[in-house]
């Protein structure tokens, strides 16, 4: 069931078993394997049902919810981040406010975590959960995702392919998988024959979450508002109230935080918001390979891809299989050398690479209040660290002399160059972090919030660190994860 929140009587109860806020991969995801099982769900999207609606020209635009100030970083590079576009032509599509949320152009890179990145770092705690613990709702994910399977090792797919896998000193090539097909918006896609919408799931869209109300450590209500922009002035429409056992937050890595400090939970030890990360990506080549073990056909297929716009376009065989690799280092070098992961594409000189958390970048409420609801803004402040330079640093040695040694050579830039032109590559992860102990994080390793019983936060922003991965395909994989939890507390099967 599909409705607008404007159409829902003023001072209305809405009761269900479970209320997940946001439609995005995560919160789509949760409901369907929810539903699957008889439970009753609430599914509530502030923004409108289709990317349509998003162009008409009476729908709010997103900058009067989404606006507020960008600080560190973003300062310089990108000071519209909160705020680029998903109603122009060639704008980024990253904190989409829509029915479907980011899965409305998700270019399908998927590939899991690595082990590596679960595990205690100097200055970093760790996961309280292992990549064993993933691995049996990976291959489910895999399976939702249309993906060829859930095997991801270069070897496997090299075999299937006929290609050689590239072998540098000190690297893996590291294999992703692309969606079955080339768009797969959870909101409109098919799961068993029918769209999340034609379920029992109510789905209400244009619905606004105003305040999680708490009491006695649990959460007993969400004051929800609708808005209405026919008349060319934005402004709320009608409040309702939603009653349900459990809540599940599935806004993105910035509006959960925003969300959970406006309402003042879960925040005991000074945890929500901090450690914002993303995958940081160079504005342009920042190294240059030669030789013709990079630029050999077979190689090229495993070490690059190629861009078209915001969406990734990878090869493919005659079959439509669609794979891409790219050099990273490998998890020994990594623990020798204190760094995180990065990855190189060859062709492109290209480089992406895992920030380290940092307390200080971080998502905070600004002092300003969007002209609709009267809610504070998100100020948000992106901050590289000593430990992001040495990742560049010695990742670019470490690959420098690894294609020299096969008779190449590499040139890359110098790390101030590097960071000036460091752009975010649409990940947002952090400032909700999984974490065994409550004043290193926000939630447990079941997503439930440190101190609140029925309080769950799904998506990115759980991620305690970014790894390398894109982290869709991960989302998705802890959505299945939660949702079989959340059977268990509401004694579904």
């Amino acid at each position: 069931m599909l409705r607008n929140g404007k159409n829902i009587a003023d001072g209305a109860v809405i009761e269900t078993q479970v209320c997940i806020v946001g439609s995005g991969p995560a919160g789509i995801t949760a409901a369907w394997e929810l539903q699957k099982a008889g439970v009753k769900v609430t599914l509530i999207e502030g923004g409108p049902d289709s990317p349509g609606g998003a162009l008409d020209p009476t729908w709010p635009d997103k900058s009067l919810l989404y606006a507020g100030k960008a600080d560190g970083q973003f300062e310089e590079a990108e000071p519209d981040f909160l705020i680029r576009p998903y109603n122009r032509a060639g704008g980024p599509w990253e904190r989409e406010r829509m029915f479907g949320g980011t899965s409305a152009h998700w270019g399908g890179q998927s590939r899991p975590l690595d082990p590596i990145d679960f595990e205690a770092r100097p200055g970093f705690p760790g996961w309280p959960i292992d990549r064993a613990d993933l691995d049996p709702y990976y291959a489910k994910a895999a399976q939702l995702c249309l993906l060829h399977g859930d095997d991801f090792s270069p070897q496997a797919w090299a075999e299937i392919l006929g290609a050689e896998v590239p072998e540098l000193t000190g690297f893996d090539t590291t294999i992703y998988q692309y969606l079955g097909k080339n768009y797969l918006n959870f909101a409109t896609r098919t799961f068993d024959g029918v769209t999340i919408a034609d379920t029992d799931v109510d789905v209400i869209v244009n619905a606004t979450l105003l305040e999680i109300e708490q009491h006695q450590g649990r959460v007993c209500g969400l004051r929800v508002a609708s808005m209405d922009g026919a008349d060319g002035a934005p402004k709320k429409a009608t409040e309702f109230t939603i009653k349900a056992d459990l809540v599940v937050l599935a806004c993105g890595a910035v509006e959960n935080a925003r969300q959970l400090l406006l309402s003042n939970v879960g925040n005991d030890h000074d945890q929500v918001g901090r450690y914002f990360m993303c995958h940081p990506l160079s504005n342009g080549p920042v190294l240059s390979a030669s030789g013709a073990y990079l630029t050999d056909a077979q190689t090229r297929l495993m070490a690059g891809q190629t861009l078209s716009g915001n969406r990734a376009v990878p090869w493919q065989d005659e079959n439509g299989v669609r794979v891409s690799g790219r050099f990273s280092p490998t998890a020994d070098e990594q623990k020798r050398l204190g760094i995180g992961s990065c990855w190189f594409w060859a062709n492109y000189g290209q480089y992406y690479f895992e920030m380290a958390p940092n307390p200080d970048s971080r998502v905070a409420l600004a002092d300003t209040v969007d002209p609709v609801f009267g809610q504070r803004q998100t100020h948000i402040t992106w901050l590289l660290s000593d430990r992001d330079e040495a990742t560049y640093t010695q990742t670019t040695a470490l690959f420098k002399a690894a294609v020299e040694e096969l008779g190449g050579d590499v040139y890359y830039q110098p790390w101030p160059a590097v960071k000036e032109g460091l752009t975010v590559n649409g990940h947002h992860i952090g400032t909700t972090r999984m974490s065994a102990d409550p004043t290193q994080g926000v939630v447990d390793a079941d997503l439930k919030v440190h101190g609140l019983d029925n309080l769950y936060v799904a998506g990115s922003s759980v991620f305690p660190s970014t790894g390398i991965s894109n982290p869709t395909f991960t989302i998705i994989t802890l959505s299945i994860r939660l949702a079989e939890h959340l059977r268990g507390r509401v004694g579904a099967p």
